[in-house]
């Protein structure tokens, strides 16, 4: 089992939540829009300003029609 390095966590969420933002070509307005979050939400968690709450991952997941599973899955970083 690999263990989680829990200090490069907001590190690799913040690049995970960068790299699908462009795949899908939104403005961290429309991703807010989209996850019904603010958009300085989205701005400090790609800032790594905020950590960002289990149900805040989930509508960023569900905004990008992704799983959870997938939001958080770095292996591709």
């Amino acid at each position: 089992m690999n263990m989680i390095n829990l200090d490069e966590l907001p590190l690799k969420f913040s690049r995970k939540l960068q790299v699908e933002r462009a795949k899908r070509r939104l403005s961290q307005e429309k991703l807010a829009e989209l996850s019904n979050l603010h958009r300085t939400t989205i701005s400090a968690i790609e800032r790594e300003k905020l950590s960002p709450s289990l149900d805040s991952i989930a509508r960023i997941a569900n905004a990008f029609n992704i799983s959870l599973v997938e939001i958080l899955d770095f292996s591709n970083l």
